[in-house]
């Protein structure tokens, strides 16, 4: 029987910088039940198959199906507070697919994760715990000390028990970028100036900040030297021992002074366990066995090295009889219970909604600021935009070809509005794995990132409608007026919010960017389409005519034409008789002709802010969709 020793306590100089909760600490203890995770085989080669191949597959199914691959086969363990267990194992052992197990991201084929002896939901596990994947997405704009800093005001907020708050937060991402050694790339932006290594420290010290009860890391010491490795491992200990944290990271071959951070391992090969426990349970495992650790390694180095002859042991022996360790019965004890109770912690958001709001209003504006290349291509766009139009329709005047023109004007300014703001989009998709990520860990509400998101993008697109408006209206010579002028810059106001809430909603659905392009663009098009434009509402098939009042460009399109029609009201537009004063046409009839009216004039305003505000709502749906199935 191997007897698990007591947690090392290695000497280290790291100092606790997670913040300070209440004393009483709910601690967890994370057990595995008989894991198995398969991948189903193919007998398709190419990893696009072709129609042809997926309908034969589909007509003529095999009489047997072949045996699935194991990726982890029976896999059981027991991850206490205060402790660190350490997965490891050879490439292609099943360390990855083992911890997206544990951290509820990815669902086993076989066995169940319990916490606290009882089943648990995985949404309520996520903001329980943080995972560290090998890759990890990040705001590229941002600083390294900005990063942590809007971090640690979302998840450490303004209590009464903390008067100092900003000094003490700024206080906490201090001694946390020092632990990490990352104090002297405080100012230097994610996105460039840092290493591999760099950007693990940082996505390691982001899930510190967020205290979480389960810490599982991937590969958390992968590229880093021997020193911040070491003090990377020192750092984890600290918080593990000092809060009662579970954590559970794979390694590779730690070294000796690493290996005294560690308090139990889970040796894996080929999917299987090889061994659970204490390196000291682990030595008297290898000298059961015939085995003597040479002096120059230390036990798990050696078993390392000697994989394959243990596991032929385990094969030819039952584990049962040969391999249980205390652990394991430990293990086997708590997935026996039957427990039908699900732990269903009630897990709170840490600041208020309108703490969130501010926060990630003010982490906005800074990436719209620094997002240089947008801010000067939406400015320029429209001012030089404006000019040309401005100068190729300039006085177009009032008679019948004046009417023709102001109609092409104003379609070819719904044109340009709405497909200028698909510039947003790359940007969108590359936030949203972030913003998944850091919704369904519970850092903030997904409807406090849509609110922020809106306020920040209200006065950035008023001034990108006002530049427009000022250098194309009165060189068209439109309406004269203020009201007129005022009413038409709201249009457009509103017009290009539509359309960005209207981008954002199809970059929460695309998969990619190509994807987000391609349905852009075809959901425009049919859009201009049924405007109205090009065939008339009248002309329309009856089976069509629901796209018609589907479309955004209607309502815009009908509020330009009321807005200068209106104030042309009883002016004669064309002349039958000039001479005589008998008018053919006035601006009461080029509406009476386009089915308008004046009364109509707030109605569009009032459709269009609908489809604002419904593309909004929608986008939050989808998105909170994909954050409860978010992988990470």
């Amino acid at each position: 029987m191997d007897t698990p020793s007591p947690p090392p306590t290695p000497s280290t100089t790291t100092t606790n910088t997670t913040p300070p909760l209440p004393h009483q600490l709910k601690t967890y203890t994370l057990t595995a039940c008989s894991l198995s995770y398969t991948k189903p085989t193919t007998t398709t080669t190419s990893s696009t198959p072709s129609l042809l191949t997926s309908l034969t597959t589909l007509l003529f199914k095999p009489c047997t199906s072949p045996p699935p691959t194991y990726i982890l086969r029976d896999v059981s363990l027991v991850a206490h507070p205060s402790q660190i267990l350490a997965i490891v194992g050879p490439s292609g052992a099943g360390k990855s697919t083992l911890l997206d197990i544990l951290a509820a991201s990815t669902a086993p084929s076989s066995g169940s994760l319990l916490l606290n002896s009882l089943p648990f939901h995985p949404s309520s596990f996520r903001k329980l715990s943080a995972y560290v994947p090998q890759h990890d997405a990040s705001l590229p704009l941002l600083t390294v000390h900005e990063t942590f800093s809007f971090t640690a005001r979302l998840l450490l907020p303004n209590t009464s028990h903390q008067p100092h708050t900003h000094h003490h937060n700024n206080h906490i991402v201090t001694s946390l970028l020092t632990d990490l050694n990352l104090l002297h790339l405080a100012n230097v932006r994610l996105g460039c100036g840092l290493s591999g290594g760099e950007r693990r420290r940082v996505s390691i010290g982001l899930s510190l900040l967020h205290d979480p009860a389960v810490l599982l890391l991937d590969e958390p010491t992968s590229g880093l030297d021997s020193g911040s490795a070491l003090n990377v491992m020192q750092t984890i200990r600290s918080v593990c021992a000092s809060r009662g944290r579970t954590v559970v990271l794979s390694i590779h071959q730690p070294s000796f002074k690493i290996l005294s951070t560690i308090d139990s391992v889970l040796l894996l090969s080929k999917g299987r366990v090889v061994h659970h426990g204490t390196i000291t349970s682990l030595e008297a495992y290898l000298i059961c066995n015939g085995f003597t650790v040479p002096p120059q390694l230390n036990p798990l180095e050696y078993a390392m090295e000697i994989l394959n002859q243990l596991v032929m042991i385990n094969n030819k022996e039952s584990i049962s009889n040969t391999n249980i360790t205390t652990t394991d019965l430990i293990s086997r004890d708590r997935c026996g219970s039957d427990s039908r109770t699900r732990d269903r912690d009630n897990v709170t958001y840490k600041s208020t909604r309108v703490h969130e709001i501010v926060t990630l209003y003010n982490r906005f504006w800074k990436i719209i600021y620094r997002t240089r290349q947008l801010l000067l291509t939406n400015t320029i766009e429209a001012l030089v935009v404006g000019l040309v139009l401005g100068t190729i329709y300039i006085h177009v005047g009032f008679d019948k070809q004046g009417i023709e023109k102001r109609f092409g004007f104003f379609a070819f300014t719904l044109t340009f509005l709405l497909s200028s703001t698909t510039e947003t989009l790359p940007i969108f998709i590359n936030e949203r794995p972030i913003l998944l990520r850091e919704t369904s860990s519970g850092v903030y509400r997904l409807s406090s990132h849509l609110i922020a998101n809106t306020l920040v993008f209200l006065p950035y697109l008023l001034v990108i409608a006002l530049i427009y408006s000022l250098s194309v209206y009165f060189l068209v010579g439109l309406c004269l007026t203020w009201q007129a002028f005022a009413y038409f810059v709201l249009v457009i106001w509103v017009i290009v919010l539509m359309a960005n809430s209207f981008v954002l909603l199809l970059s929460s659905i695309a998969p990619n960017y190509v994807a987000g392009t391609s349905l852009v663009t075809v959901f425009l098009g049919a859009f201009f389409l049924f405007s109205g434009y090009f065939i008339s509402q009248d002309s329309m098939p009856k089976y069509w005519l629901f796209m018609h009042y589907f479309s955004m460009y209607k309502y815009a399109l009908d509020s330009f034409l009321i807005n200068e029609y209106s104030c042309l009201y009883s002016k004669c537009l064309v002349w039958f008789n000039e001479e005589n004063k008998e008018c053919m046409v006035t601006g009461a009839d080029v509406l009476v002709k386009k089915g308008l009216d004046e009364k109509q004039r707030w109605t569009n305003v009032y459709i269009l802010i609908g489809f604002f505000v419904f593309y909004r709502v929608l986008c939050l749906v989808v998105l909170i969709r994909r954050a409860s199935r978010s992988k990470r």
